[in-house]
Order: structure tokens, then C-alpha cells, then sequence
């Protein structure tokens, strides 16, 4: 390869590694217009023919689209998530180097009714902690996550800590090792409230996960989320 060609291929691959990184950062958001070629050639420096052979690849690669006479658009990158073994997104995005962060919406102590003392198996009447986040993967929300835990295994459980720790890590601080959980996913339409957190419309289609977490047989979690549909790609492997 002559000195020109290896020029060539270099702008090549520092231009797709630069869009995608603006993708991957938020910058440029799902269905967010991409600036045309001639503007992708003057910002960057290169031909047109680069810009032309980059946008082929992160069309193949799934991270952009085109709309016949409109232009050029980020696709939404689907995450698979493989339900085969016990998870936490938290640990998944950071495996997959994902950015990813989460805002607590509130954090409150609750009363078991008789609904919520079966799904944690404890009694009706017991002080429960109530937490609900919103999630972010690339700056975007796509998680309305509700979660509920046993104030009596977690005495003193604060907002704070699941703020520095996330919710296992917090977990861990009490010596307190998830080992099994139980998730049922089901289609769901979502509230208007929810739909707002996760900038889609009311009533637009989600995954409602329901997990009960368990170590040993005891149960210490049970956590709603409700899930934007296109943005996870569930795998199970069967035998």
C-alpha cells in the first residue's frame, strides 16, 4: 500500500471512530439528522468519497439510516442482554463500555400491603424501602425502574449510598450477595408519567420486567421496570 492509499484508509477509519463516538456519547441522539456530506467533508477535512465510504459502513453496522429525500439519520442501537444467568445493567454497560448513569426520582419508606408483602415474602405492615430511577444508556433514558426492598434486611439503607453504589452495590455493603432472581416480561402500554421520563408517547408500546431477587431463599428485591421496546434485544439460549 502506497503512502496515499495508507492517508486514505486512516482518515477513513479516524472519521468513522469520530461519528460513532459522537453517537456513543449522546452528542448525536437516536433519529438526530446528520449534517450532510459537504459539511461532514469541511468539518473534517477529507473527500468526499471518505465521507461517502464511512456513512456505507455505519449504515452496515446498524448505527445510522437513510430516508429517501430527507437525509441521513442515528438508528437506535439495540443492547442484547442474554437471560441466562443473573444480571446488573449497571455491570453489563460497564463490561460493554457503554455510558451510562441514573437518576433517583425518589427514595422513600413504605408499608407493605398484602400485594407487595407476597411478592417479597414477608408480612403485611413491614417497612419497606421504595426507589425509583430513571436509567440512561448514551445520555438516553430507557428505563423507568421501580424498586422495592426489605427495610429489615437493609437497616439504614439510604439514598445516598445507592447514589455512590447503585442499588447491588449497595447490596454488598451489607454482606448481602444476589444469587438468584425470577424476571417476568410481558408488553405493556406506557403511563403518561413514565412516558415522559423516557421522551417516547403515552401509550407507545414497552417490556414491563418484574424481578424478585433472592439470596439463599431469602427474598431481598423486587423491582418493576418498565423499558423502552426498541432499545433491548433479549436473548435466550435453549437446550
Amino acid at each position: 500500500m502506497n503512502h496515499k492509499e495508507t492517508g486514505t484508509q486512516y482518515k477513513y477509519e479516524e472519521l468513522y471512530d469520530a461519528l460513532v463516538e459522537k453517537m456513543n456519547s449522546g452528542c448525536w441522539k437516536p433519529h438526530d439528522k446528520i449534517l450532510p456530506e459537504r459539511e461532514l467533508c469541511a468539518q473534517y477535512g477529507v473527500s468526499r468519497i471518505t465521507v461517502r465510504d464511512t456513512l456505507k459502513r455505519l449504515e452496515e453496522d446498524g448505527y445510522i439510516y437513510r430516508k429517501q429525500g430527507r437525509g441521513t439519520f442515528v438508528a437506535v442501537r439495540q443492547i442484547e442482554q442474554k437471560l441466562t444467568k443473573l444480571y446488573s445493567l449497571r455491570e453489563e454497560f460497564a463490561a460493554k463500555g457503554i455510558p451510562h448513569t441514573n437518576r433517583i426520582l425518589s427514595f422513600e419508606t413504605v408499608t407493605a400491603d398484602e400485594a407487595l408483602a407476597r411478592s417479597l415474602l414477608i408480612s403485611p405492615g413491614d417497612r419497606v424501602y421504595k426507589l425509583v430511577r430513571c436509567l440512561y444508556a448514551r445520555s438516553q433514558p430507557y428505563t423507568v425502574e421501580t424498586s422495592f426492598i426489605p427495610a429489615a434486611v437493609y437497616p439504614g439503607m439510604t439514598r445516598e449510598l445507592i447514589r455512590e453504589h447503585g442499588l447491588y452495590g449497595s447490596m454488598q455493603t451489607y454482606n448481602i450477595i444476589p444469587q438468584r432472581a425470577v424476571e417476568k416480561l410481558r408488553l405493556v402500554q406506557v403511563s403518561a408519567e413514565d412516558a415522559e421520563l423516557l421522551l417516547i408517547k403515552p401509550k407507545e408500546s414497552a417490556i414491563q420486567i418484574e424481578r424478585t431477587t433472592f439470596s439463599g431463599e431469602r427474598c431481598i428485591e423486587y423491582t418493576i421496570n418498565i423499558i423502552k421496546g426498541d432499545f433491548f434485544v433479549y436473548t435466550v439460549e435453549l437446550k
